[in-house]
């Protein structure tokens, strides 16, 4: 049987290791990035559920721009090596939100795209799992 390990050690696997760094890195910066002051997310109307969804996080403002700025902090930190295991984990909630979203706002394609999102972040925890152990374990008294 294969383990993780072994796995890391093939050029194919780091390879798409680092390709899912980048695309997540760079989707979190870009999706990020059209969440600042000033800058509406999406052009349809307030009369399609998603655009008036989004329209209603715009109006939000402080908690609007945060998003985009947490996600342009994590799109950032995962290029360092220091912090792919903070920021992957931090992804998480993130990615799973924006899935979710996907679903109950019933958008066309964008769940397979978010699907995709969640189950590469899975691959980026999982591939980090080690550094998860100690807080899965029995604390000391």
């Amino acid at each position: 049987m294969i383990t993780l390990n072994q796995l890391r050690e093939k050029t194919l696997f780091k390879l798409f290791y680092w390709g899912v760094r980048i695309g997540m890195g760079l989707t979190f910066i870009i999706s990020g990035t059209r969440k600042l002051p000033g800058v509406k997310f999406t052009i349809l109307p307030t009369s399609d559920p998603v655009g008036y969804y989004f329209d209603a996080m715009h109006q939000t403002g402080f908690y609007w721009n945060f998003i985009g700025y947490f996600q342009i902090l994590l799109g950032i930190l995962i290029f360092i090596n220091r912090f792919v295991v903070l920021s992957s984990l931090l992804m998480m909630p993130v990615t799973l939100n924006i899935f979710l979203v996907s679903i109950a706002l019933n958008m066309k394609g964008t769940p397979i795209i978010t699907s995709m999102m969640v189950l590469a972040n899975c691959f980026l925890l999982a591939w980090n799992y080690e550094n998860y152990l100690n807080l899965l374990k029995k604390p000391l008294r």
